[in-house]
């Protein structure tokens, strides 16, 4: 860890201790950084009842849109297991705009620490039903207004697989845009880490959840035969070059490289569907 993560670690730290006595909860677990320190989260105890507490800063390179307030805004989607913002506030440290929220706690740990899988899940079918059914749900949340950048996708289709494809023509819906094996739970299935959902094209979340399991042929197949409604679709066509061009600059930036060749072999299958 360098001196610069240490500080931004022990300054988002110092910012869940104040979160904590402003949303009026006890500190009782373990804090828990994401990737580049961008949010902090950790155990809590409100009103005796178990909790989860986070904090989060405004990243100008992060995300486009209001994304601080999307895991809130989470809170009117139906019929998809994800935890529930109870109350948040708002602050700043010098100019930067920071965030807290106190959510439902989800005592099931996530499958993996990372996007992809460090081994075979044991998934039973009762889970593999109640994704299949969650992202049918949300499939027909209202479609927000920001999400997916079409024209982005659009320049990565043409860079890493030399074709033109008009991905705003194909249907988009509300999608959770981050859907990976670090964001579901087992073994009951619990979706986490709504900071970035909003419109992306049908099936998009089925496609990034089979992008990210790759390296592993038999999860990838049963993933694949599950979610085959969401995939085996014009949109879901297209979804899946959008989420290939999403893990293939990953591994242009030096992450998830050993996802590069097996998505590209995948892209380029679907390709020759189109």
């Amino acid at each position: 860890m360098t001196d610069n993560d240490q500080r931004r670690r022990d300054w988002m730290e110092g910012h869940l201790d104040w979160a904590a006595q402003e949303l009026g909860v006890e500190r009782v677990g373990t804090p828990v950084h994401t990737s580049r320190f961008h949010s902090v989260g950790c155990r809590a105890l409100d009103a005796s009842e178990d909790a989860w507490l986070r904090v989060v800063y405004d990243d100008p390179e992060w995300g486009d849109g209001d994304y601080l307030g999307n895991n809130v805004a989470a809170n009117d989607i139906q019929g998809v297991p994800k935890p529930t913002v109870k109350r948040w506030s708002e602050w700043e440290d010098n100019g930067r705009r920071m965030r807290g929220e106190v959510s439902t706690f989800v005592a099931d740990a996530a499958i993996s620490t990372g996007m992809t899988l460090a081994a075979e899940p044991a998934l039973s079918e009762q889970w593999i039903t109640d994704l299949d059914q969650a992202l049918q749900a949300l499939s027909t949340h209202p479609v927000p207004d920001s999400g997916v950048d079409a024209s982005s996708v659009n320049d990565g289709i043409r860079a890493f697989f030399g074709i033109d494809v008009d991905i705003a023509s194909v249907r988009w819906t509300a999608a959770h845009c981050d859907l990976h094996w670090g964001n579901l739970t087992a073994p009951r299935l619990v979706i986490l880490d709504w900071e970035t959902w909003g419109r992306a094209p049908a099936g998009y979340d089925a496609a990034s959840l089979l992008c990210a399991t790759l390296t592993y042929p038999d999860s990838a197949r049963r993933i694949r035969h599950a979610l085959a409604k969401f995939l085996e679709t014009p949109s879901g066509r297209i979804a899946v070059l959008a989420a290939a061009v999403r893990f293939l600059r990953f591994a242009d930036g030096g992450e998830l490289t050993d996802l590069a060749l097996p998505v590209r072999r995948y892209a380029l299958e679907i390709i020759d569907q189109l």
